[in-house]
């Protein structure tokens, strides 16, 4: 009996000497949320930015977005603004070939009345003739450029006017009243509705005290 206790006894040691050497048996779980578990592999990890850093690049994303709109805004602006700035000059340069074709045209009858003045002097030889016509070309001329809009400056006689008139000369006078009065016009001046062409060159007279 004491046989067959010791048989079972060393049986038994001898199955937990084998248990005790087998390899130890456990299972890994990888709890990593990119991996591929199905595959056995290992994907690259999906990009996941912070709330606040998402934020700042939706913003800068929308900047950007509303920049290049305002960008090509302001480019079709411009050519806009070109395109109407070549209208404007083309037509302002049709108004002015225009209005320089009327003037010509109102100086013509001038152009025809020295013709005729010339031929009169050449076949009549008569000098009031000529003189005759030389004053009615020179009422035509200022009848043409009064159409136009183009006035001599009336200064002879007058107190002289130092925004329309230019002194060329002073000259004293013996009476009082004439006095920063103009005394000649050596040079016509011009104005064109109300804006000064040429100013008129003129004497004016001084008076002083001392000649008395």
């Amino acid at each position: 009996m004491k046989e067959e206790i010791a048989v079972v006894e060393k049986e038994k040691i001898k199955k937990e000497e084998v248990k005790e050497t087998k390899e130890p048996q456990f299972t890994v779980r990888d709890k990593r949320f990119w991996v591929d578990k199905e595959e056995g592999g290992e994907a690259k990890p999906e990009e996941r930015l912070p709330t606040y850093v998402e934020q700042l690049k939706n913003q800068a994303e929308e900047s950007e977005r509303k920049l290049k709109e305002y960008i090509a805004a302001y480019k079709q602006k411009m050519a806009e603004n070109d395109d109407f700035r070549k209208r404007l000059e083309a037509n302002y340069q049709k108004k002015a070939e225009v209005a320089n074709g009327e003037f010509i045209l109102n100086l013509l009858p001038v152009i025809d009345n020295f013709n005729r003045a010339v031929f009169a002097a050449e076949n009549s030889r008569n000098f009031e003739s000529l003189f005759h016509g030389i004053k009615m070309i020179q009422g035509v001329f200022l009848s043409q450029l009064k159409i136009c809009g183009v006035e001599k400056i009336d200064a002879c006689g007058k107190t002289f006017n130092p925004i329309d008139e230019e002194a060329v000369e002073v000259v004293e006078v013996d009476t009082k009243d004439k006095d920063n009065i103009v005394i000649e016009e050596l040079e016509c001046g011009y104005k064109i509705k109300e804006r000064l062409l040429r100013p008129a060159k003129v004497r004016v007279g001084r008076y002083s005290s001392k000649q008395n």
